[in-house]
């Protein structure tokens, strides 16, 4: 596995991406979910029992769009590996929590089950600011915002310290859309 070479060759790294998520495989991972299945991407179980030890031992946070239609299973099966493997570790989540639709009435209904939005960078930031996790899953980020994601954080790291009265709110609002191909103006 490509992941672990890196993580064993690469003495400096502070971030592994797992882009593991295409339209394609989402609507699987849907259809799956809908008939009984997990719902997340299987393949999560194997390579965090591979990734996480050496992960977890060097410090480098592992982020990755496994989580597909549900984080949050995909979470726990993390923190069973984890527990299995002796490991004490935090997961960060970012997603998609709910979509609110509206009728004339305004009346609000939960109709989130087949809707997945993209995502940017903002919410795997704020993972990473409130949480300082040692893997953040993901639903449906776009590709570009696993890795813009870190490196905005990574900025913010280095210059916060040096102009603490940057607010770090400013960052993300202006970043929300980054990553997406959409342009939102600050």
């Amino acid at each position: 596995m490509a992941a672990l070479k890196l993580l064993q060759r690469v003495k400096e790294l502070d971030y592994l991406v797992l882009e593991c998520l295409a339209e394609r495989t989402l609507a699987e991972h849907y259809r799956s979910m809908k008939s009984g299945g997990k719902g997340y991407d299987p393949r999560i179980s194997e390579w965090m029992q591979l990734l996480l030890p050496l992960a977890v031992e060097r410090g480098v946070c592992i982020i990755t769009n496994m989580g597909a239609k549900n984080p949050c299973g995909a979470r726990d099966e993390v923190l069973r590996i984890a527990s299995r493997l002796g490991i004490g570790i935090t997961v960060g989540l970012a997603y998609q929590h709910k979509v609110l639709k509206s009728d004339l009435k305004d009346v609000l209904r939960d109709d989130d089950a087949d809707v997945s939005v993209y995502l940017g960078a903002a919410p795997i930031v704020e993972c990473l600011e409130r949480y300082r996790p040692n893997i953040v899953i993901t639903s449906r980020v776009a590709d570009a915002s696993l890795f813009l994601g870190p490196m905005v954080w990574s900025w913010l790291i280095f210059f916060l310290p040096i102009c603490p009265e940057f607010r770090t709110e400013n960052i993300i609002r202006c970043m929300s859309w980054a990553g997406t191909g959409m342009k939102q103006s600050c």
